[in-house]
């Protein structure tokens, strides 16, 4: 028995529903692992990280404080702290074997447990050796015997930290394979649905539009306009149709929400081990030159020329250190400490400080008045940090003989309630388009030697403020950003 053509139809529509179904459901499946796997890597993984890098901290500032003790002609002030740091190392110590998940990453903390011991029935041998008169020897210990521990004891954190890395790049590897298959899986069944769709189309065609068609004519020809009233049944099938399109495009959204999902992860994932690489490479040399630095300073007479030299390295080693603490500030914010202020202060107070520096570039810097207080809810040295950040900006763009204006004020945007809002415009040559784009995505800049996170961290500590940081407007006549903040009384 042949089929009939609602059987042909019925079969046709039925496949491209079974098709989208399945389709979505391997969409919705494949989101829900690989974020479950993401979710897993984040809580298994990033806390041990964590707790790796403070061991390394507590470790290099147990060190530091025992070369000071002992640069500084036994000031015992600098011991003061120890007992507290000691405790520190030890609460980290329990805290990464809690999160510790392989036979590998437990022999290493065990193997680090048995050499901090080293070194701290070392480190209290150089200090006992010290106090008893026994300078010279106390000292070799310590640059031998106690810094060869604290470098196995820093190695070993960071072998810890290469472990955990290694676990979060083999369940990177794992979603990745996870989105391949359901992507070629999605792609065969959008196939075989297009394949089912132009068959329908065919159907419908050839076996009822045209035919259909064809009958109107010819019940026109018989009867007048009274057949067609056959011309329903298509509009019927084209808002079904229409229906089928319109969860095709729901599906092909749940896929690019678990692509940006997956995409954030792994940017997540970089700059967590791109601030322990940074930590790693230069926190130790830092210290080190610090060290020197200060040993020199306090071992010999005074001359002009050294001190200006000194100078110059001590204002770089500042630099760098100003670097790696734009990296943790991005990848360890600090709690916010609110409290009540007049933002016109803490403009004020901000721009002064800059004084100096606009005077120096020969820069005008323009405060528009703003006669009522504009009361603010908010973290004062995190605002002006973000202040700082964007009249330094400002400074850069405009050339000698320009202008800087600062403008306090309450606005709102849109139907919004009312906000606070310092706008900072400069009268430089504006951004270019692909600049302009870019300004707030992390590790993007234009200045030679410049870590590309101020305006990141600038919009991370207003995100945390519940305000915003926007870019206004950009033209080759200048360039102005505003940042908004809630007030903590209606209208100021």
């Amino acid at each position: 028995m042949r089929p009939t053509l609602a059987t042909k139809i019925s079969t046709a529509v039925l496949g491209v529903v079974f098709l989208a179904l399945m389709t979505s459901g391997v969409a919705l499946y494949s989101s829900w692992k690989i974020n479950e796997l993401l979710i897993t890597t984040v809580q298994d993984n990033l806390p041990s990280v964590r707790a790796a890098e403070e061991l390394e901290i507590a470790l290099l500032e147990q060190r530091g404080m025992v070369g000071s003790y002992i640069l500084d002609g036994g000031n015992r002030e600098w011991l003061v702290e120890l007992p507290e740091r000691e405790r520190s190392f030890r609460e980290w110590l329990d805290q990464a074997r809690s999160t510790a998940h392989t036979p590998r990453e437990q022999r290493i903390l065990d193997e680090l447990t048995d050499v901090y011991r080293q070194y701290l029935s070392q480190r209290s041998r150089v200090i006992s050796l010290y106090e008893a008169g026994e300078t010279s020897q106390a000292r070799s210990i310590l640059l031998d015997d106690v810094y060869e521990l604290y470098l196995r004891a820093y190695r070993l954190c960071e072998t810890f930290i290469e472990a955990n890395i290694a676990s979060v790049d083999r369940s990177t590897t794992s979603a990745s394979r996870q989105v391949r298959g359901a992507a070629l899986l999605t792609a065969l069944a959008g196939v075989v649905t297009l394949a089912l769709g132009l068959f329908l189309l065919w159907l419908f065609f050839a076996g009822v539009l045209i035919p259909l068609r064809r009958m109107i004519g010819e019940a026109k020809a018989f009867a007048g306009e009274r057949a067609a009233s056959q011309g329903d049944e298509l509009h019927a099938v084209g808002d079904y149709l229409r229906t089928l399109m319109s969860d095709m495009a729901v599906t092909r959204n749940n896929l690019r929400a678990s692509e940006a999902k997956l995409s954030t992860a792994e940017k997540l994932a970089s700059v967590g081990k791109l601030a322990a690489g940074v930590a790693h490479e230069i926190r130790n040399p830092l210290t080190a030159i610090k060290m020197w630095l200060f040993s020199i300073r306090g071992s010999r007479p005074s001359d002009a020329e050294l001190d200006r030299k000194l100078g110059i390295v001590s204002d770089e080693v500042v630099r760098l250190e100003n670097i790696v603490r734009d990296f943790l500030e991005f990848s360890r914010p600090a709690s916010l400490k609110r409290a009540g202020h007049d933002l016109r202060s803490i403009v004020a107070t901000t721009l002064e400080l800059l004084r100096c520096r606009f005077d120096d570039e020969k820069i005008q810097l323009v405060i528009e008045p703003c006669a009522e207080p504009v009361r603010v809810l908010a973290d004062s040295e995190q605002l002006r940090q973000v202040l700082i950040n964007l009249a330094n900006n400002a400074i850069d763009a405009t050339p000698a003989g320009g202008e800087v204006h600062v403008k306090v004020a309450v606005e709102s945007i849109g139907q919004a309630e009312p906000m606070a809002v310092v706008r900072i415009r400069d009268t430089g040559g504006g951004m270019p388009a692909d600049v302009r784009e870019q300004i707030f995505d992390p590790f993007f800049t234009t200045k030679e030697g410049g870590t590309g996170l101020g305006l990141s961290i600038a919009a991370q500590i207003m995100a945390r403020h519940e305000g915003r940081l926007l870019l206004e407007s950009t033209t080759d006549r200048g360039t102005t950003l505003s940042i908004w903040i809630p007030l903590t009384e209606q209208g100021g």
